[in-house]
C-alpha cells in the first residue's frame, strides 16, 4: 500500500471538498473513506472517477441490470455463482462473457452504480479519509470517465434534500 498523500477527518473536510481538491490537483490514486461499519473506495485518474466500491448498502450492478430488463434474475444468479468461484472477476465481465448481457448494457449500469456510491458517501459527516497516490484499480476492463463536477453537484443536491427531510 502506498503512503497516504492526504488524510484526515471527515468532520473537518467534507467528501465534496476532498473530491474538488483531488479534481483540481488532477490526482491519480485511491481515495479511501471509512466510518464505523462502512468503507468506500473511489479510484481517480487525473482527477476523474474511474471506479468505486463500497462495503455499505448500495444498489448493486446485477439489480440495476435486472431492473432495466437487460438480464434475467436467473442469469444474475448464475453469474453470482461464477463470481463466488472466481472472486477476482467482476460481475459485468462475467455477464458479458456468458452472453447474458452486452457491454452496451453493462457500461451505463456500472456508471449508475458508481454514481450512487459517490452520492452515498457525500452524505457522510463522520469518519476518516485517506488518499493514496498512484494506486490504481486492479482491472480497468471498463474504464469510466465521469465528470466529477456533475457528480459533486448532484451529490450536494441529494445531501440537501436528505437534510431537509430529516428536519421536516
Amino acid at each position: 500500500m502506498t503512503a497516504a498523500a492526504l488524510e484526515g477527518d471527515i468532520r473537518h473536510f467534507l467528501p465534496s471538498e476532498i473530491l474538488q481538491f483531488l479534481q483540481l490537483a488532477e490526482a491519480t490514486g485511491r481515495l479511501l473513506l471509512e466510518r464505523p461499519g462502512e468503507r468506500a473506495e473511489l479510484f481517480l485518474d487525473r482527477g476523474r472517477p474511474v471506479f468505486a466500491r463500497t462495503s455499505g448498502g448500495s444498489v448493486r450492478l446485477g439489480d440495476v441490470l435486472v431492473h432495466r430488463g437487460a438480464i434475467t434474475r436467473q442469469s444474475l444468479e448464475r453469474a453470482l455463482e461464477q463470481q463466488r468461484e472466481r472472486p477476482s472477476e467482476r460481475l459485468g465481465a462475467l455477464l458479458i462473457a456468458s452472453g447474458s448481457a452486452t457491454r452496451d448494457q453493462v457500461a451505463p449500469a456500472v456508471r449508475e452504480v458508481l454514481k450512487r456510491i459517490v452520492y452515498g458517501f457525500m452524505l457522510w459527516r463522520e469518519g476518516r479519509f485517506r488518499f493514496a497516490p498512484d494506486e490504481r484499480v486492479e482491472s480497468d476492463d471498463m474504464p469510466l470517465d465521469l465528470e466529477l463536477d456533475r457528480l459533486i453537484l448532484e451529490g450536494l443536491r441529494q445531501a440537501d434534500q436528505a437534510r431537509a427531510a430529516e428536519t421536516a
